[in-house]
């Protein structure tokens, strides 16, 4: 089996590249775009030029794709074109597992489970390219395809395969070690994954036959204050240093309240 992961230069896609290559019956390549490559063997390729795109996909030919591409504010031309390129490429044997997220439920009214509607962000929200970018491609990977699987997941923490942590918990770290307080919001309540479980998804989701919409993460949801609380204290830095930050919001950035996931149909499927 060849499988290509996109994007395997970045947070979780240098995880599950790492996880993957130790599968030796399988080959395995990954794409990247931004210098340094961080890995082996990343193949660097700018998924929005449709000429290098074609070439390298079509010499690849893989079995398997996971689109591990991540691009913030420019989300919504990642869609356009990047996703667009693969989808023409794709065929009906070729299984796709796209990741996504929590964003998807712009209305904050959650828990959401895989049926709830999505929602978009205004256009002049400050958040909408990505928000927007997200909800837009799961509606074209479940209106042109059949053979793939989407991952929705809130917060990813931990530290990936590559021993880099993500940005949150950084931050935490960084202003723990010096003494300084740091604020997270209380009334933001979301679903956290750590990036060992969510590898460990993909990875099984690679090898089996299941196909569909899936909600990752813990069974309990909690708000940014309790969890990177409850992160600062098992670190063993004080815990009183996380305080409470303020509430008050400009409606053209305004986050959405809950987007909390309900879980349980994951586990139905596979065994993490």
């Amino acid at each position: 089996m060849k499988i290509c992961v996109f994007g395997a230069n970045g947070y979780l896609g240098a995880s599950v590249y790492k996880q993957l290559k130790h599968v030796e019956a399988d080959e395995v390549v990954g794409t990247y775009l931004q210098e340094p490559a961080l890995s082996d063997g990343l193949v660097k390729l700018d998924v929005n030029q449709p000429e290098s795109f074609s070439e390298f996909y079509k010499k690849e030919n893989p079995d398997v794709v996971v689109w591990a591409v991540m691009s913030g504010p420019n989300e919504h031309k990642l869609t356009d074109q990047g996703l667009m390129h693969l989808i023409t490429h794709l065929t009906p044997k070729t299984k796709l597992i796209y990741l996504s997220s929590d964003v998807v439920f712009s209305d904050g009214n959650g828990p959401y489970d895989e049926s709830d509607s999505l929602s978009n962000l205004p256009e002049d929200h400050s958040f909408s390219n990505y928000t927007n970018g997200k909800v837009k491609a799961e509606r074209l990977i479940n209106n042109e395809l059949t053979n793939y699987v989407i991952l929705r997941a809130g917060p990813i923490y931990g530290e990936n395969g590559i021993g880099r942590l993500d940005e949150r918990t950084d931050q935490l770290s960084y202003h723990l070690r010096s003494g300084k307080p740091i604020e997270f919001r209380d009334d933001l309540v979301r679903t956290f994954v750590h990036i060992d479980d969510l590898t460990k998804v993909i990875e099984e989701m690679i090898y089996n036959d299941v196909t569909g919409v899936y909600h990752v993460g813990q069974d309990v949801s909690q708000s940014f204050y309790k969890f990177m609380k409850a992160t600062a204290k098992q670190l063993g830095y004080d815990d009183l240093l996380v305080k409470k930050a303020s509430e008050a919001e400009r409606v053209d950035t305004e986050i959405p309240k809950d987007t909390s996931l309900v879980t349980d149909r994951i586990k139905q499927v596979i065994n993490i």
